[in-house]
């Protein structure tokens, strides 16, 4: 365990950073490997409480509830389309904590797992199987659809 939460470590240090954006407005469109994810505020909030419709390619992919949404994609924004996502989800507003989402685009076909209601996510970082998420100073792996927490090394007994 002591070898896996080093490793984890390394590989938070050396991982491409990612790129938190706010939602823009009404409508984002987000450059994917299996298409154009379009995030599209609703004209009136549904029966359901979503405000937002995330539509790959046109089709329904996912629904938002909250007044506003934040994203990481694991590409650098520039000209290479995005093969994940992870999105948060503003439920409660500010107040309350959001919910987390990984789109992951590699999977055919793509998919939206749940990752956590209750994680004020700082910093995702990305690796080839994972997603290290840091939120209130605490580092967390969601690999293999589920969310562990990695304690950090403790210092030998000298």
């Amino acid at each position: 365990m002591f070898k896996l939460s080093l490793v984890i470590l390394i590989l938070t240090a050396w991982c491409a950073g990612s790129y938190a954006q706010t939602s823009g407005g009404d409508h984002d469109t987000i450059q994917t490997v299996a298409g154009a994810l379009s995030v599209t505020k609703v004209q009136r909030v549904q029966k359901d409480g979503a405000t937002f419709n995330a539509t790959l390619n046109g089709a329904n992919f996912d629904q938002l509830y909250g007044s506003h949404y934040v994203y990481y994609t694991d590409s650098d924004g520039t000209a290479k389309p995005a093969t994940r996502i992870v999105l948060e989800d503003f439920v409660g507003g500010f107040s309350d904590l959001p919910s987390l989402t990984l789109y992951d685009f590699r999977k055919s076909p793509p998919v939206a797992l749940p990752i956590s209601d209750k994680l004020d996510l700082e910093n995702v970082r990305w690796t080839d199987s994972s997603v290290l998420l840091s939120a209130d100073g605490k580092l967390y792996l969601f690999s293999r659809n589920r969310l562990s927490r990695l304690k950090a090394p403790e210092k030998a007994i000298q």
